[in-house]
This record gives structure tokens, C-alpha cells and sequence, in this order.
């Protein structure tokens, strides 16, 4: 079986990394096994002890610990919008990892490296690698980095202008060298991808589209959870980014609006921001294990996901949802992944920006909800299943021996 150095800072138990935790649970079964490289429990940093139980009992993994930033600096540096950090607030993680997987390699046989990014801190630690072993790397990438607007627009809001240009440059460079360094590039964004291309003029048969996806066995056996059995009832699973408020606000004041009876559920992360709009028939659930969230969300009327207007990406939860089979109502640009990809699946809904005409919208879908009948919501199954997990492991695997050869 062919090793790789899997080196992710995420991995369980902090909490959200589902594509780590897929692809080091089925990369075995297509001949590949990982070494895992993560930060260590101690990291200030939400943990899900449940993910635990989905990382087979055989691998090895090494939790690697750093002295994190303090707080107060942290503090005052945003007051005076100078808090720049490069790449990114875990840069101190670099040489403690770099040393443990540089100890690792010269003792023993590893064939590929694997970096998770972000943080893209562990791109820099594979690069170093590289250069030094001579071992092939594959850089994943689950967001862009210069060609993020969100992060953009966070430094635009948060950095005086001269550091602002100064570190937005330094990105840049930082994702080029990465992106021409690597053996190969997988992201889970198509429209990354096609920026890169025009940002980087990379080409593009060296970048590759693995999405993110459902892991299938998570859902069997899985029990709907009614929180208001005979009442409307929108979910809303996990987490948001505070620049997302402002059309999760308009959402839920629309729907209020139109169906006076409906009660939106909030689950996670998000639950403890969303309780302090004080929003009429609004329920928050702080956060519990992930079976139990999809079981909530099982029992629901409708599935709500929500991006602003400028970002593109496809929040993890997306691909939950499209297996949970319930109406997805997507409040997320027009042109952008997600709104591509439930149109394609014939699996919700896509919301306009414009309060009026999401009224209008939101009336007519509630309206055929009652009657039975929701014109347009005839989930395409097949579809829907190239989003498995285990299916898409084996395409990176396919990458994985790609690069060897």
C-alpha cells in the first residue's frame, strides 16, 4: 500500500473538517494510506469528539501543538487595523509541524505529501518538504485565497490601506508559488479554478475539481427529529461568517412576513450569533453532534442556506442537504456554485437579493408546500450521488497515482 503525509491542521477533533476525515477514512480502501499531521487538542479552536469515530483505528496521526497568538494583541492590533498575519493567524504552527514531518520522512518511506488548505499554513510546510525530500505534493485547496472576496473584503474592512496592498500582494505571490509548485492542485470550486487560470495563467489540466460531498454512511439508519411537528419548520445547519447577516436578516423577516406560522431553526454555531436579532418564531440549537443535526434537519420542511451576494463558493452543508432530500432554499448569487449546482439537482430553490421579489417567491413555494405540490423539486438522484464521499476519495486517489506516474 502507498503512504502519504497528510498534512492537515483541521483534522478531528476540530470541528468542520468532513473532507479530511472522508478522505483519510477511504483512501485505504484505493491502496492509499495516510500519516496524519494536525494541530493538537489543546489549539483554541471548537472540537467534535463525534468525528473521532469515523477515523479507522489503524492510523497513525500526530497532533502537533504551537504557540498561539495572544488574544489581547490580537485585540489591539485590529483597533488599530494592523493585524496582519502571514499566511494567516496560525502561522506559528509552521516550524513545529515542518520538524515533526521532517522526522517522520527520514525515517520512514512516504511516497506523496497532501496538504489541506486553509490554513494555507500547511501548503508552506509541504513546499518546504518538497524542496527538501523531493516527494511529490497535491495541494487541495477548499477556498481560494487572493481570488477569495471574502477574505479581500475582510482586509478592506480591517487593515489601513498601505499594510492592506502590502499583504493583499503577498497572497498573491503566496498562491502563485503554490499553485506552480505543486505537482497537482485539487479544489472544490469550480469558479476557482477559472480564476486561478486568469489571475495566475496557470494551466488548467494541472488543477483539478474534486467538490466536497456527503459521507453515505452518516445517513443510514438516520431518524427524522421533529421540532415543531405540525408547524412550518426552515433549518439552518452549522455555521456563517458575520458578513452573511445582513441577508440572513432580510430572509427571515421576508419569511415571517409571508407565513406568520413558520419557525426557522438554527443548529450549531450559527445558533449562538442568530439569537441576538431577536427575530420573531426564530429557535436556536447550540451545537450538537453532527447525526443528531441532520436528524433535525431530516424532520424539516425545508433545508435554508445562505451566501452574500459576491461569494460564489459552496458551503460543505450544501452537499448534506442534497442527500437529506428535503427543499433547499438557497439564498446565494445567481452565477455562483451553489445556485449551479441545486438547479442542477432539481433540488430547491434559488432566492433573488431583492426582498420583493423573495416575498413573491417564498409565497408561491410555501402556497404549493401545503397544497402538496412543489412545482420544480424533483431531486435528481444520480446526480446527487456523484457527491459521495467515497466517490470522490477514489478520484483523488486516481490524482494521488496521477502524480506518481
Amino acid at each position: 500500500m502507498k503512504r502519504v503525509l497528510f498534512i492537515d491542521y483541521f483534522f478531528p477533533p476540530l470541528a468542520g473538517d468532513y473532507r479530511g476525515t472522508a478522505l483519510v477514512k477511504f483512501l485505504p480502501q484505493f491502496d492509499w494510506q495516510p500519516i496524519v499531521i494536525s494541530a493538537d487538542e489543546s489549539v483554541t479552536y471548537d472540537k467534535d469528539y463525534s468525528l473521532l469515530q469515523e477515523i479507522p483505528k489503524n492510523i497513525t496521526i500526530y497532533r502537533v501543538a504551537h504557540k498561539e497568538p495572544s488574544k489581547a494583541w490580537q485585540v489591539i492590533r485590529n483597533k488599530l487595523r494592523i493585524g496582519i498575519d502571514f499566511p494567516d493567524y496560525y502561522k506559528t504552527w509552521y516550524h513545529p509541524a515542518y520538524q515533526k514531518a521532517r522526522g517522520i520522512l527520514q525515517l520512514e518511506k512516504v511516497d506523496l505529501i497532501y496538504s489541506a488548505s486553509p490554513t494555507f499554513i500547511t501548503a508552506f510546510v509541504a513546499m518546504e518538504l518538497k524542496k527538501e525530500f523531493g516527494i511529490p505534493w497535491v495541494a487541495d485547496f477548499l477556498d481560494g485565497w487572493a481570488v477569495n472576496d471574502f477574505i479581500n473584503r475582510q482586509y478592506d474592512q480591517t487593515l489601513m490601506k498601505p499594510l492592506r496592498c502590502f499583504q493583499k500582494l503577498r497572497i498573491k505571490n503566496g498562491e502563485r508559488h503554490i499553485l506552480e509548485y505543486a505537482d497537482e492542485v485539487t479544489v472544490i470550486h469550480p469558479h476557482v479554478k477559472q480564476r486561478w487560470q486568469e489571475l495566475h495563467k496557470i494551466e488548467g489540466n494541472k488543477i483539478d475539481v474534486v467538490t466536497d460531498g456527503y459521507d453515505e454512511s452518516i445517513f443510514k439508519g438516520l431518524k427524522a427529529h421533529f421540532v415543531y411537528p405540525d408547524k412550518l419548520t426552515i433549518t439552518f445547519l452549522g455555521s456563517y461568517y458575520p458578513p452573511f447577516e445582513a441577508a440572513i436578516l432580510k430572509f427571515l423577516n421576508a419569511t415571517i412576513e409571508i407565513e406568520k406560522e413558520a419557525n426557522i431553526v438554527f443548529i450549531g454555531r450559527a445558533a449562538v450569533a442568530v439569537q441576538k436579532m431577536n427575530i420573531l418564531n426564530l429557535t436556536c440549537i447550540l451545537p450538537v453532534s453532527r447525526k443528531k443535526a441532520l436528524s433535525f434537519a431530516l424532520g424539516s420542511d425545508f433545508l435554508f442556506v445562505v451566501m452574500p451576494p459576491y461569494a460564489k463558493w459552496t458551503p460543505t452543508k450544501t452537499y448534506d442537504y442534497l442527500r437529506l432530500g428535503k427543499p433547499i432554499l438557497a439564498l446565494v448569487p445567481e452565477d455562483g456554485d451553489v445556485a449551479r449546482i441545486v438547479r442542477r439537482a432539481k433540488a430547491g430553490f434559488v432566492l433573488s437579493f431583492d426582498e420583493e421579489k423573495m416575498k413573491r417567491q417564498l409565497k408561491v413555494i410555501f402556497d404549493q408546500s401545503r397544497m402538496g405540490k412543489l412545482e420544480g423539486f424533483q431531486p435528481d438522484q444520480k446526480y446527487i450521488a456523484e457527491f459521495d464521499r467515497r466517490r470522490l476519495t477514489m478520484r483523488i486517489a486516481q490524482i494521488f497515482n496521477k502524480v506518481l506516474h
